[in-house]
């Protein structure tokens, strides 16, 4: 078949005037799109963008005249053609995705590039030497290539081949005109234009399927099967087997060819030519304005957003405009609206600043009544509908007018009108029609024709809104911040139940639930219900401190307007987050993303924003009137890729996300599970991440957390950077978390873990080694130290041995010479009939002090039983001479303890001054002498039934005898007591302990070992 398409070529001087009428009806019409741009300012590298590719990880590629951008919504991350290694002469023409996550790259020069995270393949030998045009990917996974002046290549598993005549193609008449154009169907087949030829590749060969005429036609997909084609202004769809079907036309210069045909996911077909972007929606082909006008690329992203590349205005972002601004450019007669209402027959009425009354018919222009013959008079401040058809409009000028089928009906100072101006209007559901007053400040009510009047608490000021609630209640907020409530007539200051001290308030609104929400001046919003109020700020995550608008758009969305522009947020959450059952919820901002900025809104009359009965949600700004279509959101129901893209240690990277361009001596975050080891002492540890979310990436959220060091997430806020310092030595795991604009997470994220590992001295083995080495330390010191002791307890032993041996020979020196002597000489005093009884008296007294010395000298009685039984037996000779009875309490079995000799001697020389003073002094006639061991301490207890005295006067006396018993028990580490009284007598009581702790010269104690019982 062949087709030959009309021209269109109109004369050049109406050419010109049809482009400069287009051009101002563009710029006063507002586009059903938005269309947001990136520049270099914005950190592209170049706005003239030569390529566009998603590669499968999510990433935006963008080919600019100077160097390739991957850009994830936020950042464009530029990469130099050398670093690329592409060799630094190389310009980028043109981009496909590769498979895996690679990218193929087409140059000015002609050569064709593969990258991948692992290495790039170059392809340059057998193509020609002029820029590549296309890259097109069949499902064979074959490469084909176009290049300036029509040539076609393909490449299968590295194998060049060049496709002429030979495989069908058709002759060139004039190569340097035209340009092969390519596409894929759904079928994974390659469509071919060429020379006003259209057809496709079968069995390595083309077989035309019809012809235009002769031209530059492009290709685009058709997704319900066939191709879009493009040709001289005109827009074909080709079913093969079927007809050829003109779809319609559109205007460019002569000679204009389209550069780019795409259709999106909704079955709409996007135009690229060098004047200009065209958009048909399936009725007709209509302009949508871009940053410049000639077309480079088009590509949709996997969410839907349609991207534009442009010869010198940079890369454009197109989507369904959500938010359209009317204003003095579209038709409004004044930028400034202050109130807005819907009558029952659909009609917009608007209030300006300048006082004048305003109508629009819907799909029609806004028209000033106002200006009309028949209107009453007074400048307008406010305007509501009732559901009877009328509308009434509130004046600054004394008077209330109500509008019905075209005649005024009017309420003045004369009918019981209260004020001067009207600031707000609300018709209740009863029918009344409630009105706020200034000068003076009350409320009236308008029923059956009669105003009643309500005044207002002292000091309300300006009545700024008012509004009726589920229940009925007439709620009036104030400038100076007095919240007020009318039930059945009763006025009643909620301010106290509220917000406690005044805020100021600048709107109201009521939900069909029973829920009143309230704007306020620096102090966010708040929340009445049920007679419960919540107050939310900043601090609980509210966006926006002054709250001039808020509207609930019939779908669980509150809309809110403010000094920094227009949100919305779901009303459950919000409530949510009021009552504290989540911590932080998630509010979807618009301006920047529409292509919008100083979108700051207007108050001071209510109503304000309003919603009619389309859906449509209209905003009072300080410049404009903006106009919300909720239908046109478009929902996303995915959340966006993660990405963890670079770890820098002291700023060197340590890890990065490769694909598709390799980085060396970093490892490849794409492979979670590689091993990561940082080492200690680092000074700053630095996580870049993105979320791939290209609509509204503002509204975008991202939280962190780096688990082993981080107890809750952290909100990232706008940056996409997260910094430590000096993480100690350990296991850690860093996680990162996404939400799109519509609240979406990506809770899977992106995960990194790694390990610091610890200094030398922190390592297992070494704090091993050191422990063993201290341990070692500690044996030999306790070996030399024990065997040092032992040195000195062994000549302590030899020492104390020669002295028991030494003690052992005086002894019984003693007894055998000395003992023998007086034994003799007693008994030849006997035998001697002069001797006298003294004589006799001293010999006696000289053999018992001898028996004394003798058993103190003697070793073998340093026992504690040898101890007693001596004391015992001293005691019991000494006091029978004296005619004193004399009681032992001794236990049975006495220990035989060994005991050191100044502990014997002291105790037994206690025993015989205690005993030697009541024979002398106490004229006792009985004394019991007790004996106990406790543990290791010896109880001696010494009774007489005799004469007491003064213990005080006695130790401070002449006399030595209790002092040095005292001294003597003291000196052993003991505890010596002696009470005593005329009536009772007198007790001595020591306690003595029985470890010796006599010490060698050289300060270590001896311990004596407990020897065997001596026999008797």
């Amino acid at each position: 078949m062949s087709y030959r398409t009309p021209r269109y070529v109109p004369a050049p001087l109406a050419l010109s005037l049809v482009f400069a009428l287009a051009s101002v009806v563009s710029a006063r019409a507002e586009s059903p799109w938005t269309s947001r741009v990136w520049r270099s300012d914005d950190g592209l590298p170049n706005n003239h963008v030569t390529g566009l590719a998603q590669t499968p990880d999510g990433y935006l590629w963008v080919a600019t005249y100077s160097m390739p951008a991957r850009f994830d919504g936020v950042r464009f991350e530029a990469h130099a053609p050398k670093d690329m290694g592409l060799g630094s002469h190389q310009k980028i023409s043109a981009l496909a995705p590769a498979p895996g996550a690679g990218l193929w790259i087409g140059t000015l020069h002609g050569g064709v590039f593969r990258l991948d995270s692992r290495r790039i393949d170059a392809f340059t030998e057998g193509l020609p030497y002029k820029p590549v045009e296309s890259l097109v990917e069949d499902g064979d996974r074959a490469l084909w290539i176009t290049h300036q002046g029509g040539t076609l290549h393909r490449l299968v598993a590295g194998r060049l081949t060049v496709l002429g005549p030979e495989h069908g193609l058709p002759l060139s008449t004039t190569p340097d005109r035209y340009v092969c154009s390519l596409a894929t169907d759904t079928a994974g087949r390659l469509w071919l234009s060429k020379d006003g030829h259209v057809g496709v590749f079968r069995d390595d060969r083309f077989q035309s399927l019809i012809q235009l005429s002769p031209g530059n036609a492009r290709l685009g997909r058709v997704r319900a099967g066939g191709m879009w084609i493009c040709s001289e202004a005109q827009l074909f769809r080709l079913v093969e087997g079927q007809p050829l079907e003109r779809l319609g036309d559109f205007s460019v210069r002569p000679g204009t060819d389209a550069s780019a045909i795409l259709e999106d996911r909704r079955g709409h077909v996007w135009i690229g030519t060098a004047d200009g972007l065209f958009h048909y929606d399936g009725k007709r082909i209509r302009a949508v304005p871009t940053s410049d006008p000639r077309i480079s690329s088009l590509v949709e992203d996997d969410k839907g957003h349609l991207w534009a590349g442009t010869v010198g205005g940079g890369l454009n972002c197109l989507t369904p405009r959500v938010v359209a601004l009317e204003s003095t450019e579209t038709g409004l007669p004044t930028g400034i609206v202050q109130s807005l209402a819907q009558d029952a027959a659909g009609h917009v009425w608007a209030t300006t600043q300048s006082g004048l009354l305003l109508r629009r018919v819907p799909g029609g222009p806004w028209q000033t009544l106002s200006a009309d013959l028949a209107w009453p008079g007074g400048r307008a401040a406010t305007v509501a509908a009732d559901a009877h058809g009328a509308l009434w409009i509130g004046t600054r000028d004394r008077a209330l007018h109500r509008w019905k089928d075209g005649a005024y009906s009017s309420w003045r100072r004369v009918n019981g009108l209260a004020s001067r101006e009207i600031h707000g209007l609300v018709v209740a559901r009863n029918g009344d029609v409630w009105l706020a007053l200034s000068t003076p400040d009350v409320v009236q009510r308008l029923r059956n024709g009669k105003l009643d009047t309500f005044p207002m608490p002292e000091g309300i000021r300006v009545i700024r809104a008012i509004a009726e609630d589920g229940a009925g209640n007439i709620w009036v907020g104030s400038s100076k911040g007095l919240l007020v409530r009318i039930r059945d007539g009763v006025v009643t200051d909620e301010t106290a139940a509220t917000t406690g001290a005044p805020l100021s308030i600048r709107c109201l609104h009521a939900t069909p639930d029973g829920s009143l929400w309230i704007g306020y001046a620096d102090e966010g919003i708040g929340w009445w219900k049920d007679g419960r109020f919540h107050h939310i700020t900043a601090a609980d995550g509210f966006p926006e401190s002054n709250v001039s608008q808020i509207v609930a758009d019939g779908s669980g969305w509150l809309w809110f307007a403010g000094d920094h522009g227009i949100f919305k947020v779901r009303q459950a959450d919000l409530e949510g987050l009021a009552l504290g059952r989540v911590s932080n919820t998630h509010f979807i901002r618009y301006g920047q993303s529409e292509g919008l900025f100083s979108l700051e809104a207007n108050f001071g009359d209510s109503p304000g924003a309003t919603r009619t009965r389309d859906g449509r949600v209209w905003i009072p700004l300080r410049t404009a009137l903006a106009v919300i279509d909720p239908t046109r959101v478009r929902e996303d129901p995915s959340p966006p890729p993660v990405l963890l893209k670079r770890v820098a240690v002291d700023d060197r990277t340590v890890a990065a996300y490769t694909s598709p361009v390799p980085v060396r001596d970093a490892l490849d975050l794409r492979d979670a599970s590689a091993p990561l080891r940082l080492v200690p002492g680092h000074h700053r540890l630095a996580f870049e991440f993105a979320a791939l979310a290209f609509s509204a990436p503002e509204n975008a959220r991202l939280r962190y957390r780096l688990e082993g060091f981080d107890d809750t997430w952290i909100d990232s806020g706008p940056e996409r950077t997260a910094t430590y310092s000096r993480l100690p030595a350990g296991r850690y795991r860093f996680h990162v978390q996404a939400c799109n604009s519509d609240g979406v997470w990506n809770e899977a994220g992106a995960a990194l873990a790694f390990a610091v590992t610890p200094f030398v001295w922190q390592t297992w083995w070494f704090r091993t080694a050191a422990l063993a080495l201290l341990v070692t330390a500690i044996v030999a010191l306790v070996r030399v130290v024990s065997l040092r002791r032992m040195q000195a307890r062994l000549r302590l032993l030899e020492q104390q041995a020669a002295l028991h041996k030494e003690r052992t020979r005086i002894a019984r020196d003693l007894h055998d010479e000395f003992g023998t002597r007086l034994t003799e000489l007693g008994l030849v005093a006997e035998l001697e009939r002069s001797a006298s009884p003294e004589l006799l008296a001293h010999l006696r007294a000289l053999e018992r002090d001898l028996d004394t010395i003798v058993w103190t000298v003697n070793p073998k009685n340093d026992t504690l039983d040898h101890l007693v039984g001596f004391v015992c037996r001293v005691a019991g000779d000494f006091l029978g001479r004296s005619s004193i009875r004399c009681r032992f309490e001794i236990p049975e079995d006495i220990p035989a303890r060994p005991l050191s000799p100044e502990l014997r001697h002291h105790l037994f020389l206690v025993v015989r001054e205690a005993i030697n003073n009541i024979v002398k002094h106490a004229s006792a006639s009985l004394v019991k002498i007790a004996v106990a061991l406790e543990g290791d301490v010896l109880l001696l207890r010494i009774e007489n039934d005799g004469r007491g005295f003064s213990v005080a006067a006695a130790e401070s006396g002449a006399r030595n005898g209790l002092k040095n018993m005292r001294s003597r028990i003291e000196e052993l580490g003991g505890h010596f007591e002696v009470h005593s009284s005329a009536e009772s007598g007198t007790t001595l009581t020591a306690r003595v302990p029985l470890e010796p702790i006599p010490a060698d010269s050289s300060g270590s104690s001896l311990l004596l070992t407990p020897r065997p019982r001596p026999a008797h």
